[in-house]
C-alpha cells in the first residue's frame, strides 16, 4: 500500500527512515510520528509488521495518540527490558516516579507522560538508548551547551557517540536503499 506520508512514499520508507537502527538490532528503540488522520492506513499495516517482525523479536506499539499525531514505538523487548534492568537506570526511573515492573508497564506510564504532559518527558531518551549521562546532561543544562548533537545531544562520550551516530547513519542508509529498490522493510531488515 502507497501513500504519502511527511514526504516518503510509503510506511516502509518512513520506518526505514526513522527506526532503522531498532530494526536492525543494534539499537533497543526508535520512535516515529505519524499524522493521526494516516491511523486508518497505519494501524492495519502495524498488525501485519508485528506478525512480520515477530521472530525477529521487534515489536510495535502506539505509544501515544492525539488529534495532530500518533507516535509509535519501534523496540526490541528483549534489549529494552534489559537496558531498563539495569540499577542506575531503573533507580533514575524510580526517581522521576516510574513504578518499575514490566516494560509493558513502563511504556504505559511513559505514554501517559507524553500524553499528559505540555513539556515531552527528556526520559523517553532512555527508552531510545541514549546514554544516561546525556539525558541528565540534557535535563540539567535545559538543552544548551552540549558537546555535540546527532541522534540526541552529548554531554559526556563524544567519541563514543560519534561511533552511535555513524552506525546508525550506515544502518538508515542501507535500509532504505533495499526499501527503494523494492525489498520489502521485514526482508530488508532480516539481512542486518
Amino acid at each position: 500500500m502507497q501513500f504519502e506520508l511527511h514526504g516518503f512514499k510509503s510506511f516502509d520508507e518512513l520506518l526505514a527512515f526513522h527506526c532503522a537502527p531498532a530494526l536492525a538490532g543494534i539499537k533497543p528503540a526508535n520512535l516515529v510520528s505519524c499524522p493521526t488522520i494516516s491511523m486508518p492506513v497505519v494501524a492495519p499495516l502495524l498488525t501485519v509488521y508485528t506478525e512480520q517482525f515477530a521472530d525477529r523479536g521487534i515489536a510495535f506499539e502506539v505509544l501515544c495518540h492525539c488529534t495532530a499525531r500518533t507516535l509509535i514505538l519501534v523496540y526490541q523487548p528483549r534489549q529494552l527490558e534489559a537496558l531498563l534492568q539495569e540499577q542506575e537506570v531503573s533507580c533514575y526511573l524510580k526517581e522521576l516516579g516510574y513504578k518499575t515492573d514490566s516494560v509493558r508497564s513502563l511504556l504505559r506510564q511513559l505514554g501517559g507522560r507524553v500524553s499528559c504532559s505540555n513539556d515531552f518527558p527528556h526520559e523517553i531518551g532512555i527508552f531510545l538508548g541514549y546514554p544516561l549521562a546525556d539525558i541528565k546532561g540534557f535535563i540539567e543544562n535545559k538543552g544548551q551547551n552540549c558537546k555535540c548533537s546527532g541522534y540526541w545531544k552529548v554531554y559526556d562520550d563524544v567519541e563514543h557517540a560519534r561511533c552511535l551516530f555513524d552506525a546508525y547513519n550506515k544502518c538508515r542508509d542501507r535500509l532504505l536503499k533495499a526499501v527503494a529498490e523494492g525489498v520489502p522493510l521485514h526482508l530488508a531488515a532480516a539481512s542486518f
